[in-house]
């Protein structure tokens, strides 16, 4: 794995940004989370968890608004639920409040930024039955901490589960989408969609939107998957499930009037992934 693959230097900035758009984010993804969480990420998450939800607690790394632990919480499981920025963490323990019901019983709540290797040593209530980290680790600067951490706070054998942005497909603001235009031989059209990936193995920060309107702009962190699995290699864990998710079959209702990722339902804007650590 190329030493450049973390960006130690740029983690203050991430959890600024962070910080800055909480307010908006929560706003942005409600209760339950957006279009792409409930149909590209949620589904084969649980998916790949779902063996391991014997009634021990979940760990969730990087939780956002907390909308993935309230869905764990509402299956009957126990949850701690860690985000590096407090005024996110405050959105979600609102939020859940709101919701009621028992599920804000079944969830703490714990301030440990994903790149810092001693505050996640210090989250109790281990062992866990499980790990999950939804679409954060193209958002966290140092990934080589999470990945030594985390054996130490799960039960032998428990699985980690995380999705991100597609690093072949999907860079963010790095890969637009394009479609093109072209005559046939019998003088006609012919449209041709997809996205367009001009740098991949160079891990790289770049700047960009997760929610138009956001009140700043945030850091993305590519990593090709040689770094991105890599960095997990590299502290002993292997993976064994694999799952690349598209609008194939169930596109976004509010993006029929503009050209988006549903329009590309060969080409999957997300990955999520299962690891293991192997002693």
């Amino acid at each position: 794995m190329s030493a450049s693959s973390d960006f130690t230097e740029d983690n203050a900035d991430s959890l600024a940004a962070w910080s800055a758009n909480a307010a908006f984010w929560d706003d942005a993804q409600g209760d339950g989370g957006n279009f792409w969480q409930r149909e590209l990420v949620f589904p084969p998450t649980m998916a790949l968890l779902e063996s391991a939800f014997g009634g021990g607690p979940v760990l969730e790394i990087a939780c956002g608004n907390g909308n993935f632990a309230r869905a764990l919480a509402a299956r009957g499981l126990r949850v701690v639920a860690t985000d590096g920025s407090q005024k996110m963490l405050a959105a979600a323990i609102a939020r859940t409040e709101a919701v009621g019901g028992d599920i804000p019983e079944r969830i703490r709540w714990q301030l440990a930024d994903a790149a810092d290797a001693e505050q996640l040593e210090a989250i109790p209530e281990r062992p866990f039955n499980a790990a999950v980290c939804n679409m954060a680790l193209m958002d966290i600067a140092a990934l080589d901490p999470l990945f030594a951490a985390l054996p130490a706070l799960l039960k032998p054998g428990a699985p980690f589960a995380f999705s991100v942005l597609h690093p072949a497909f999907n860079q963010g603001p790095a890969t637009p989408l394009f479609i093109e235009r072209r005559e046939t031989a019998a003088g006609a059209f012919a449209y041709e969609r997809g996205v367009r990936v001009s740098t991949y193995l160079t891990p790289q920060r770049l700047d960009g939107v997760a929610v138009v309107g956001q009140p700043v702009l945030q850091p993305y962190f590519h990593r090709p998957l040689e770094s991105l699995l890599g960095a997990a290699f590299a502290n002993g864990w292997a993976l064994d499930a694999l799952r690349e998710p598209s609008f194939a079959d169930n596109p976004d209702p509010d993006d029929q009037d503009r050209f988006t990722w549903d329009d590309l339902p060969e080409i999957p804007p997300v990955l999520v992934a299962r690891l293991r650590h192997i002693p």
